[in-house]
This record gives C-alpha cells, structure tokens and sequence, in this order.
C-alpha cells in the first residue's frame, strides 16, 4: 500500500484560512506554522496507525477502517472519527461537536497530499517519502 512509510513536511497551502475555520488557538497556530510535521503510517490487515508528530506533540491513533473511534486532536478536543478507503486515497471524518473535518491522504509519485477541509477552507499540505 503507496500510503505506507514514514512521511516529512515539505510545504503547506491554506493553512491559515484552514485554521480560523476550525478555530485553533492562536498558540497551536503558531507552533503549527513554524514546525515541520512529520506522519508515520503503517497497517495490518484492516487496522492501521496513523503517528503524526508536531513539535513535542504526537498523535498516535489505530483504528480499523469504517468503524468509529474515539480520537483527541493535537488541541486536546475530542473527536469522533471515521476513516474509509476510497481506492487508494484514505478519507478521515473527524466530528468534534457540530463541526465536521474530512482529511484526504493520498500518494502522487514521492509525495503524500493530505487535504484538510472544514467550513469551506481546505489547506493543503504536502509530505515527502523520508
């Protein structure tokens, strides 16, 4: 599976436009700006992990594909999250109250597109195989 691997930061579109809609506080803005993000996937069968490490903050989620979890975003909020395949592009749905995020992860060549979209705004952010 192409989305398997360890993944770094190589650029981001959208960021802030992404960030006022999904109301993140001004100090993880910040720290989101200014690091470089780096994503761990790997899978099992029907489980996968998905490891994505911010700064001194790390996301660590397994989860089986189309069945909800709990989850805690980076800003410590709860979510509810669904994950599905769509060939080879993985879609997220996270919901944290009334409002819904849906992540895309896909590979194009060495690169993997993770979209993120809410309230309209969707930032774009791009990986290299590491």
């Amino acid at each position: 599976m192409a989305l398997v691997g360890k993944w770094e930061y190589e650029s981001a579109d959208n960021l802030d436009g992404y960030m006022d809609a999904a109301a993140i506080p001004e100090q993880l803005r910040a720290m989101a700006k200014n690091s470089k993000p780096v994503m761990e996937i790997s899978n099992s069968g029907n489980s996968w992990t998905l490891k994505t490490t911010v700064s001194d903050k790390v996301k660590d989620t397994t989860f089986n594909i189309g069945e909800e979890f709990d989850s805690m975003s980076l800003a410590g909020q709860p979510l509810k999250c669904t994950v599905a395949m769509e060939g080879d592009k993985m879609v997220e749905t996270q919901k944290q109250g009334d409002i819904t995020i849906v992540i895309t992860r896909e590979v194009a060549g060495d690169q993997l597109i993770s979209k993120m979209t809410v309230g309209g705004q969707t930032a774009t952010i791009t990986f290299k195989k590491a």
